[in-house]
C-alpha cells in the first residue's frame, strides 16, 4: 500500500473509518419509521468529532433508496432558493413548470410554472414541489454542516417548521457546534429546534481504534493498544495519529511521532477549539491542566461559585472538551489538550 488509508482533510470521509453503528442506526430507523420517528436531528461536538462523516455516511444511504431525494444545502447563502433549485434538478419536476403562466428564476436556473395555486416567492414554489413529491411518495432528506445563527439559517429553520406542519416528507440532518446550536435554539421563533433529537457525538471504541492499527500499519498488539489509547476516542485524533505513523512508516508512538500529533492538533483543531473558548472557560481548563481537577479546587483558582461553575462545565462537556461523568472532578476528553494548554500558557 502506497497511499495512506488515513485522512486528515475535515469533512471528507477518510479511507479508515471506525462506524458509530448506535448513532448511526438511531437516525436510520428514525427516519424510515413511518410514524414515531423524528424528522430532524442535530449532530454536535468538538471540531474533528466526525459530525460531517456520519453525516455523509446517513446522506450516502439514502442516495442508494428509491423513493428518496438528497440535498445538501449551504448556510452561507439563500437556503430556500439552493433547495429549490435542487428539487427541480434531481426531483424529476419539470414537467410541473411547463407552460408560461408564471416565470421565476433563481440560482442559475429559469422556470415557468402554471396551475390553481398562485406562486409569487420561492416557499410557495416549495410549496408546489412538496405537493407533488408527497403525492409521489418521495422523501426528502436536506443535510446542512455547520450551522451557524444568521439570517440564511434563521428563515430556513422557520421555513422547515411550515414544511413539518403540511405532513411533507422532508427530513434535516445538520451538523454544528455546540454554541451554535445553543445560540439557534435560544432564538424565540426557534424553539422548536430546542426539541429536537440532538446527539453529541461519542468517542471512538479504542478496540477498534487498535484494531485498526493493527491491520493498517501491522503494529504490535501492546504498541496498537497504547496508540489507540493516546487518541482517546478522538475521531481526528484516530485519523491524525494513523497519518503520521504510515506517513513516517513507525510502528511505535515515538517521540517524534507525538511531536508530529501535536503540532497538527494545534494547527489543525486545538487552537480553534481554545480561541472560541470564552474568558472564564479558559480559566477552567487551564485549572484543569494544572491538576486542579475537583470542583472545589477549580472554585478557588476560578473564583467562581458551584452553581456557575456547574453551568460551565456543562458547556465544555457538550463541547466535547471536558469529562465530567466522575462526580466533583474534571478530566480532559481531548487527547494530549492537558499538554496544549501547559504548553501554550508560557507564550
Amino acid at each position: 500500500m502506497t497511499q495512506n488509508p488515513y485522512n486528515v482533510v475535515f469533512g471528507k470521509v477518510p479511507g479508515k473509518i471506525i462506524e458509530r453503528n448506535d448513532v448511526y442506526e438511531e437516525i436510520i430507523s428514525s427516519f424510515d419509521s413511518d410514524c414515531a420517528g423524528s424528522p430532524l436531528y442535530l449532530l454536535a461536538g468538538a471540531r474533528g468529532s466526525g459530525k460531517t462523516v456520519m453525516m455523509t455516511s446517513i446522506a450516502n444511504y439514502y442516495k442508494e433508496q428509491d423513493k428518496w431525494l438528497v440535498v445538501d444545502i449551504n448556510p452561507l447563502t439563500d437556503m430556500l432558493e439552493q433547495l429549490a433549485a435542487a428539487l427541480y434538478q434531481k426531483g424529476k419536476l419539470k414537467h410541473l413548470f411547463a407552460k408560461a403562466e408564471f416565470s421565476f428564476s433563481f440560482s442559475g436556473v429559469s422556470l415557468s410554472i402554471s396551475g390553481d395555486k398562485p406562486v409569487s416567492n420561492v416557499f410557495s414554489l416549495l410549496d408546489v414541489m412538496f405537493e407533488y413529491l408527497k403525492k409521489k411518495k418521495i422523501k426528502v432528506l436536506i443535510t446542512v454542516d455547520e450551522v451557524t445563527k444568521q439570517e440564511h439559517m434563521k428563515i430556513f429553520a422557520h421555513s422547515f417548521q411550515s414544511f413539518l406542519r403540511n405532513d411533507y416528507l422532508v427530513y434535516l440532518l445538520m451538523t454544528g457546534l455546540y454554541e451554535n446550536f445553543s445560540s439557534l435554539e435560544n432564538d424565540e421563533s426557534l424553539t422548536f429546534l430546542y426539541r429536537a433529537p440532538k446527539i453529541y457525538m461519542p468517542p471512538l471504541n479504542i478496540k477498534a481504534i487498535a484494531y485498526s492499527y493493527i491491520q493498517t500499519l501491522n503494529m504490535k498488539i501492546e504498541d496498537a493498544i497504547e496508540a489507540a489509547k493516546l487518541t482517546n476516542g478522538y475521531a481526528f485524533a484516530y485519523q491524525l495519529l494513523g497519518y503520521v505513523l504510515f506517513d513516517k512508516n513507525k510502528k511505535i508512538v515515538d517521540g517524534e511521532v507525538l511531536n508530529e500529533l501535536d503540532l497538527r492538533l494545534d494547527n489543525n483543531s486545538y487552537s480553534k477549539i481554545y480561541a472560541e473558548l470564552t474568558k472564564k472557560e479558559k480559566e477552567i481548563v487551564l485549572a484543569v491542566a494544572k491538576g486542579f481537577t475537583s470542583n472545589t479546587k477549580i472554585m478557588e483558582k476560578t473564583k467562581l461559585k458551584s452553581n456557575a461553575l456547574t453551568v460551565y462545565k456543562s458547556s465544555l462537556n457538550k463541547k466535547g472538551i471536558l469529562n465530567v461523568s466522575v462526580r466533583g472532578e474534571s478530566t480532559f476528553l481531548l487527547p494530549r489538550f492537558k499538554e496544549f494548554i501547559l504548553f501554550n500558557e508560557k507564550f
